[in-house]
């Protein structure tokens, strides 16, 4: 693969038109020593701070190019830089230098880069594939300084391959927690394990229970621009609401599960058809109320089905009704619909 990438970058590069530079500043070896370990810790610190490890690896490459002045300069991945990984290979550029660019040319011709100063640093990822930096600089380009540049990009490089790595161990374990990270609350496997636990004494005391499927729309809304990251922790704070909102409106011997962020599943142990259809009216009638800033437009839909003592069927059956259930009431338009067990 690593020469796959490098056979691909080289005829790309052909047909990158690229800026002459002549005066090169001349460092000794002790300014230069200094002028690589700040331009590395302000790079290391960009890619840190960015809101995923792809952007701050754009951004740490862009503000290398801009602080080096490369003719042509290339950041390539042959894999996405995301998980879960497809189940191909691909090359993909991420970013040039300079920022306006001509189109790329692969035919044979255009500018030779066998008579450029050509420095690179390609690394591996786990799971991911490899990433790598080119960068060409013209011939008069200083010997030492070519290879303080290369140290960088390879520190760089390094570091970014190592994040994504243990990105995407973090997020394999996240996926295989029983519950949300975020609101704490039990995913479908834990609360389904909880659940039919219940099922045994339910039968025994003759007890009826009732599944709820609870669904916001409008909680959380896609953001873009600058204030991305402070309308993102204001909707984090709109999902606790409506967690806090669902945990007033149950017993504390009830059980809460979450499917996403904006669909909850509620189980009322000893509610029968009509305990649990004022339940569903009073979380309705109540809406919901946000105390995290201005209050948006959010509406709630509740499936209901109620399991009666000695049932035989399973946790999954009851999931399966309280969901079509579920898509009555936003086909009709209805605060709450409810599912018979024998439908």
């Amino acid at each position: 693969m690593t020469a796959l990438l490098t056979k691909t970058v080289h005829a790309l590069m052909r047909g990158l038109s690229g800026r002459s530079r002549t005066n090169w500043p001349t460092r000794n070896r002790a300014t230069l020593r200094r002028w690589e370990e700040d331009l590395s810790n302000s790079l290391l610190e960009t890619l840190r701070s960015a809101i995923s490890v792809s952007d701050g690896l754009r951004c740490a490459f862009e503000e290398f190019c801009a602080t080096t002045q490369p003719e042509r300069g290339i950041l390539i991945s042959s894999g996405p830089l995301q998980v879960p990984p497809p189940p191909e290979p691909q090359l993909k550029i991420l970013h040039t230098w300079p920022i306006q660019q001509e189109k790329a040319q692969i035919e044979m011709g255009g500018n030779r880069i066998d008579t450029h100063i050509s420095l690179r640093a390609i690394n591996e990822v786990r799971h991911q594939g490899e990433i790598g930096i080119f960068v060409y600089f013209p011939p008069q380009f200083p010997k030492h300084s070519a290879e303080a540049c290369k140290r960088v990009i390879g520190t760089l490089v390094r570091t970014a391959a190592a994040m994504i790595e243990v990105d995407h161990r973090y997020r394999v374990l996240l996926r295989a927690l029983p519950f949300d990270p975020l609101t704490h609350l039990p995913v479908w496997s834990l609360f389904k394990d909880r659940v039919e636990r219940r099922f045994a004494r339910l039968d025994h005391e003759n007890l009826p229970a009732t599944l709820m499927l609870v669904s916001f729309s409008g909680l959380l809304q896609a953001q873009h621009g600058a204030g991305a990251a402070e309308e993102a922790v204001e909707q984090i704070a709109h999902v606790r609401d409506a967690i806090n909102f669902l945990q007033r409106a149950i017993r504390p011997t009830d059980l809460i599960g979450q499917l996403d962020r904006e669909s909850y599943i509620l189980w009322l142990d000893g509610g029968d058809r009509f305990a649990s259809v004022e339940r569903a009216e009073l979380i309705c009638k109540r809406r919901y109320m946000c105390s995290a800033g201005s209050n948006p437009l959010v509406s709630v839909k509740i499936g209901l089905v109620t399991r009666e003592p000695q049932s035989h069927d399973t946790l999954e059956t009851f999931f399966e009704r309280a969901r079509l259930a579920l898509s009555i009431a936003h086909e009709e338009n209805m605060d709450w619909y409810f599912a018979h067990e024998n439908a």
